[in-house]
């Protein structure tokens, strides 16, 4: 933008900004929209797949802890070696969790990516499209 000897830094950069919002073509704006809610419904998706698997593991390992902690204290006090082994058991069984917990992140995260990335290179293409079909028309002979 043109500087001018009466405008402030502070009103050239809100003159800038608003620019933005009046440069913005409604013609190209429907694809990005429309691939952002398409990416938003599979982050979603993928979001309530993550979150009930992570739920039921943290409810599989309440039900281990009571049933671990039913054993010791029906025979534990007579037996070490069977509180020790169910200590052991319980928590080899919560690393089995933690290793879930973790790759299902990581896939959720990697999943919610691919969705970004293919709905960004779409829209793309397609403003891309919409802007060749644009320019030919306007290539036209006036009337």
């Amino acid at each position: 933008m043109a500087r001018h000897e009466n405008t402030t830094p502070a009103i050239e950069d809100a003159l800038n900004a608003s620019q933005v919002l009046f440069t913005a073509n409604p013609l190209f704006l429907p694809p990005q929209s429309k691939h952002l809610f398409q990416a938003q419904e599979r982050f979603w998706d993928e979001i309530e797949t993550f979150s009930t698997a992570w739920f039921r593991r943290r409810q599989a390992a309440t039900h281990a802890i009571i049933d671990a902690g039913r054993r010791i204290a029906s025979e534990g006090g007579r037996d070490p070696a069977l509180m020790i082994k169910e200590v052991t058991e319980l928590q080899s069984g919560a690393m089995e969790r933690l290793t879930a917990d973790a790759r299902e992140c990581t896939e959720m995260l990697t999943h919610c990516a691919d969705a970004l990335a293919r709905n960004e290179i779409t829209a793309i293409q397609e403003t891309a499209e919409k802007t060749q079909r644009a320019t030919k028309t306007a290539k036209s002979d006036p009337v």
